[in-house]
């Protein structure tokens, strides 16, 4: 819980956004300031939990390698709100 609370105590506000996957709706908000195309590992808060999305072979996927069509479909709405 501290780490969740130290992420927001810097003057950030980063917008949350909801992704529908398999029928299943899920609020994301970036952890990060900057987003580019060129980010290969980004934090974000996925339903109250922090989890890190990696960059491999032009697929995104979780740190811990689960369920990379999930990751793909939030990457999705991430450069589709930051026009990538």
């Amino acid at each position: 819980m501290e780490e969740i609370i130290a992420k927001f105590n810097d003057n950030f506000n980063s917008q949350t956004f909801r992704v529908t996957y398999k029928s299943r709706d899920f609020q994301v908000k970036i952890l990060k300031k900057e987003v580019r195309r060129e980010v290969t590992e980004i934090e974000i808060l996925l339903d109250g939990i922090i989890q890190k999305l990696v960059k491999n072979n032009n697929k995104w996927t979780f740190g811990h390698g689960q369920d990379p069509e999930f990751a793909n479909d939030i990457w999705r709405a991430i450069s589709l709100r930051y026009k990538f």
